[in-house]
């Protein structure tokens, strides 16, 4: 009995199934923008093709490797980013779920004894039964078919929003890492500067002793020092908002996080060349999610507008067997297999469905506008990043140049100071135009570096593309 009536259940969802076959399809989304053969902005003259997934590992950096590993294990944003991910994850499976038939079981058993009274003689009882039921609205026009769809397009971008999340951390850790690296450098040249201006102090001191110079001269130089010892405090607390800043990304109570790291010339700048603008749309994980939520949107947009449809088809099937012996099921048995097409709609809330169409009809044309207009900015975004690699390399080489000329221009002013052939005012003005070039030079390396790791992140930072179970589940018919 149990066989049969599982037989028929079977039939009855395999009818279901066959029904709604091919009830809706997800067709791929064509790029809605002209994309250019090049980019415009010039590439520097080393570059090297092809963007490593672990790039941030370019710059040879030991620190900043385990750094950025320590922050994908224990930033708060990413552990929640990744939760979210696996609730999108579980959203899926019950939309999954959905497109099954319901199935139901139900089996009850039970014993019993009276009389016995009076010299009533006494009485037993028992019995057994077992149910089976089956249910299942045909998608006829798509509706289930397409909300399915659209849940596979959400859970697909966010799993690429997790990717992005992952990529803008490693930006994150890598900018506050340099910029650490760079305020630690330029306190590092103040405290020179400082040590050189107290030098020429006592060298001034021993000339006005002397008689050599004046006291303006030797007011000059000490209101020198003063101002320079007091430019390094707030230099020192930025060097600690910057060390705190960086514990904060890595999970850790600020008060708590020290760092060493390495001197910032000892940094590799890597230069990077660019794929083809054509290839972008499956390099970044941004215009990737804007896809997925132009195909969610047009698959919500299908499922209303079946909605507007008022004809409907049911299926049911079930099985029963009861038996007045306990646990067996040997007597009596029931089975039935229904189907029942309905046409209904309702008269007063019809306008409300069509609007909700025409709401998830609007929804699709912004989200095109969102998806065009998001390519658009990355076309935007990498060139500009070209160029400000470019351009931060040329003037880290010239302020490279100027610095050793200020260094030059130094040593021949101190020199011609000691021997009393030039004035304390030539003095002052090399070392203005020393410390200025050092600090100058200083920042134009933290430059340079946040504007490579800029480009790496907007080459899609190493993202290897929809995967080809994602490629099959967006575009496959169902």
């Amino acid at each position: 009995m149990i066989n049969r009536a599982s037989k028929i259940l079977t039939v009855g969802a395999a009818v279901a199934a066959l029904l709604s076959g091919c009830a809706y399809r997800m067709d791929r989304i064509e790029n809605p923008v002209a994309m250019p053969a090049a980019w415009n902005a010039t590439t520097t003259p080393n570059a090297k093709e092809g963007i490593d997934k672990e790039w941030w590992k370019n710059f040879n950096s030991p620190v900043l490797n385990d750094l950025i590993e320590e922050a994908f294990k224990s930033n708060p944003n990413i552990i929640q980013t990744d939760e979210r991910l696996k609730n999108a994850e579980r959203t899926l499976s019950q939309a999954r779920d959905g497109l099954f038939p319901e199935l139901s079981v139900s089996a009850s058993t039970s014993k019993g004894r009276s009389g016995g009274n009076n010299g009533r003689p006494e009485t037993n009882t028992a019995s057994t039964s077992l149910s089976l039921s089956s249910s299942y609205s045909v998608d006829l026009w798509g509706a289930t078919a397409a909300r399915y769809r659209a849940s596979v397009a959400n859970f697909i971008g966010t799993r690429y929003d997790t990717d992005l999340a992952h990529i803008q951390l490693a930006q994150s850790i890598a900018r506050s890492y340099f910029n650490l690296l760079g305020t630690r450098s330029q306190l590092e040249v103040a405290r020179q500067n400082l040590e050189n201006a107290e030098t020429q102090l006592r060298i001034i001191q021993v000339r006005y002793d002397n008689g050599m110079v004046t006291q303006y001269e030797l007011t000059q130089q000490q209101t020198r020092v003063l101002q320079q010892r007091t430019n390094m405090i707030p230099q020192e607390n930025s060097l600690r908002a910057a060390e705190t800043a960086l514990g904060l990304l890595l999970g850790q109570t600020p008060q708590d996080f020290k760092i060493e790291g390495e001197p910032i010339g000892e940094l590799t700048v890597p230069e990077v060349a660019p794929w083809l603008p054509g290839d972008m749309l499956l390099r970044r994980p941004d215009i990737a999610s804007a896809e997925t939520d132009m195909a969610a949107v047009q698959a919500n947009m299908v499922a209303a507008r079946a909605s507007l449809i008022p004809v409907s088809l049911s299926l049911s099937a079930n099985g029963s067997s009861s038996s007045q012996e306990l646990l067996t099921l040997t007597d009596t048995r029931n089975f039935s297999i229904q189907g029942a097409l309905s046409i209904a709609t309702g008269i007063f809330n019809y306008r409300q469905r069509r609007n909700t169409y025409l709401t998830n009809k609007s929804n699709e044309y912004i989200a095109l506008i969102t998806y065009a207009n998001t390519i658009r900015t990355a076309l935007k975004d990498v060139d500009d990043k070209l160029a400000n690699v470019n351009a931060q390399m040329l003037a880290e080489q010239s302020q490279q140049a100027t610095l050793d000329l200020a260094q030059r221009a130094m040593d021949l002013a101190n020199l011609q100071y000691r021997e009393g052939t030039s004035a304390l005012q030539d003095l002052l003005t090399a070392q203005n135009s020393l410390e200025s070039a050092k600090d100058a030079t200083a920042r134009a390396r933290i430059s340079r570096l946040n504007a490579v790791i800029d480009l790496y992140v907007a080459l899609g930072g190493g993202w290897e593309g929809p995967t080809e179970s994602d490629l099959q589940l967006m575009q496959a018919k169902k």
